[in-house]
């Protein structure tokens, strides 16, 4: 039987009241599944506001684990 191997992104939806605050929610969702010590890319990142909660945001970023 053979083995597959072919790139993974992950996307991750967040929330948080500051742009760094929604960096670590996110690299730490990405880190959970790629492992504690991947190298991660991000391929893209769109925050939003929060509608349902004042001076909150909530962004999708999508991962990819570096080739290595």
């Amino acid at each position: 039987m053979s083995v597959t191997q072919f790139p993974l992104t992950l996307r991750v939806t967040v929330s948080g009241a500051t742009p760094d605050e929604i960096r670590e929610n996110a690299r730490a969702q990405a880190l959970n599944f790629f492992g504690a010590t991947a190298e991660l890319d991000v391929i893209s990142a769109e925050a939003e506001s929060d509608g349902e909660h004042h001076n909150r945001y909530r962004a999708t970023v999508v991962f990819r684990r570096v080739a290595g």
